[in-house]
């Protein structure tokens, strides 16, 4: 009996097949976390309690509505979290993906100008942690801009220079009208 010869039909096949999904396939890393650490709002650059109110990036970027900080620099009303990197190709072991509508108690780190998250982090969905319990004392709460403030004199400029333009047209027209009868 012979020994079994695949036919070199058969190995270019296979090797093609094998090449095909590797490129196919989504590049993954193989990184993971050996323990969340369920203190980590205690240490991470920023701290803030909020509800994503939408999500881009495979779930991995989410925009939050903040309600407080508790760790870092002040914050505006709505911030976005990067739980994964910009190409949505490139997916991690330690990509972190939110849901909208969910509040999230957030550990994140700063990189550059972005609020970054990983898998590993430590943030934690709100429901789950108990909040009230675990408060700093000096958690500061971030309220949205209000839009009809009465300091908020930007709307008005633009009314008081056209009412004060067409008051001294007017004025001039007047004049002008007097001095012609005199």
């Amino acid at each position: 009996m012979q020994p079994f010869r695949a036919r070199p039909r058969n190995r270019l096949l296979v090797v093609l097949g094998f090449a095909i999904a590797a490129v196919w396939s989504p590049t993954a890393a193989t990184a993971s976390c050996a323990v969340v650490d369920l203190e980590a709002w205690k240490t991470a650059d920023v701290v803030l309690v909020g509800t994503v109110t939408s999500v881009a990036n495979n779930d991995r970027w989410a925009q939050v509505a903040v309600e407080e900080v508790w760790r870092g620099p002040d914050q505006p009303a709505e911030v976005v979290v990067k739980g994964g990197g910009a190409d949505p190709g490139m997916m991690t072991s330690v990509d972190r993906t939110y849901q909208v509508g969910v509040r999230y108690l957030f550990t994140l780190t700063v990189v550059g100008p972005d609020l970054t998250d990983n898998a590993c982090s430590g943030t934690t969905e709100a429901a789950t942690a108990d909040i009230e319990r675990i408060r700093p004392a000096d958690a500061r709460s971030v309220s949205a801009p209000d839009a009809d403030s009465s300091s908020d004199l930007g709307g008005l400029v633009g009314l008081v220079l056209l009412v004060a333009v067409i008051g001294g047209l007017l004025l001039a027209t007047v004049l002008l009208a007097r001095r012609r009868e005199a």
